[in-house]
């Protein structure tokens, strides 16, 4: 359950998951930036949508009095990786088009991670104090979002890059390495459901013993993310292709350690963890009478 903690400084719940997720990384953040060299994406036609309301929510009733204190959603995974519930906002009607429903000021939320597996349901708590305005008479809007680290395996021998059978997801999302010439990891994600989701950062490339084994995979950087945000997001039925180089300039890593742990120049024959973070979108409706 998530606390409620009114500071005086303003803190996005955005920056707070951000910092949480950066990592110290071999690259300077100009090398970071050059994105279309480190990772290429390539969006792929549409797939069919099977896995309707993977998840889903739903308040526990569908009229409140003006006078509620506070709404209780259901977070329901019915039929999807387990993820973790994350953040809710609202909305309200006006003028024929939805607005944002304003959080007081100065306020961050802090809670503890839940983990919402295949045919769970948890309870996310809305305090209408959160909220600069009392509910009227009006339709509502509640937003949220999931978050979800999905994995793949891959062997990369001299021959070329072969998927690891039985690692490939299959379901509301479909994640696989593609077999290929050992250039590049050629990464498949496609979107089986009918909600928006949201790939925070490039793949990471490791091993079930190391989280990084390639400089030009995933950083967890803000401008990395921001990045992400503004050509990566799939909606319902999108399909996208990550392409990694094996390889690597050396002299683009700047800090001495980092370039003699990456300096032999590219991936070594071996078994590797190909992961994806996650962010999924959902919203639902309500009344005020």
């Amino acid at each position: 359950m998530k606390n409620l903690i009114y500071l005086s400084v303003l803190l996005s719940v955005w920056s707070l998951k951000l910092n949480a997720q950066n990592i110290d990384f071999p690259l300077s953040q100009s090398e970071i930036e050059k994105y279309e060299s480190r990772v290429h994406i390539q969006r792929l036609p549409n797939v069919s949508v099977t896995h309707l309301d993977a998840y889903k929510i739903r308040t526990q009733q569908p009229v409140y009095s003006s006078s509620t204190k506070r709404i209780t959603l259901d977070v329901i995974n019915v039929d999807a990786p387990t993820a973790e519930p994350e953040l809710h906002w609202m909305k309200y009607w006006k003028g024929g088009e939805w607005k944002e429903f304003p959080f007081i000021d100065n306020l961050a939320f802090a809670g503890v991670g839940r983990d919402l597996s295949k045919g769970d349901t948890l309870p996310e708590h809305i305090h209408m104090s959160e909220f600069k305005y009392p509910l009227k008479p009006n339709k509502y809007q509640v937003h949220f979002y999931v978050f979800s680290n999905i994995y793949t395996y891959c062997n990369l021998t001299d021959m070329g890059i072969q998927p690891v059978k039985g690692t490939e997801m299959q379901g509301a999302f479909s994640f696989r390495v593609l077999e290929s010439d050992n250039d590049s990891i050629r990464i498949q994600f496609e979107n089986h459901t009918n909600l928006s989701v949201q790939p925070l950062f490039f793949p990471s490339v490791g091993t079930d013993e190391l989280y990084m084994v390639h400089p030009l995979a995933r950083s967890g950087s803000r401008d990395e993310s921001d990045y992400m945000r503004n050509c990566a997001r799939l909606e319902a039925g999108e399909a996208m292709l990550f392409s990694i180089p094996v390889s690597w300039n050396v002299s683009r890593i700047t800090d001495p350690n980092y370039k003699k742990r990456f300096n032999s120049g590219k991936l070594s024959p071996d078994k590797y963890k190909i992961g994806l973070q996650l962010e999924i979108y959902m919203n639902t409706e309500f009344e005020v009478k």
